[in-house]
């Protein structure tokens, strides 16, 4: 099973990617596909950074 740290390592990596791929291209070729990855990947990464025990538990500490 992943870890916390593991799915934002993962969440981080595909917001990069989509957006990579949104600012390579031109405007005239813009894919709903890759906007539709971005917005999915942020919302990830927003439910993981609100809900997050273990990133608690380390503040603590």
């Amino acid at each position: 099973m992943l870890t916390q740290m593991d799915r934002l390592t993962i969440y981080c990596v595909l917001c990069f990617i989509t957006f990579c791929s949104l600012v390579m291209r031109n405007p005239n070729e813009m894919s709903v596909f890759a906007l539709g990855g971005l917005i999915a990947a942020a919302l990830g990464l927003w439910f993981e950074l609100t809900n997050s025990p273990e990133l608690e538990e380390e503040n603590n500490q």
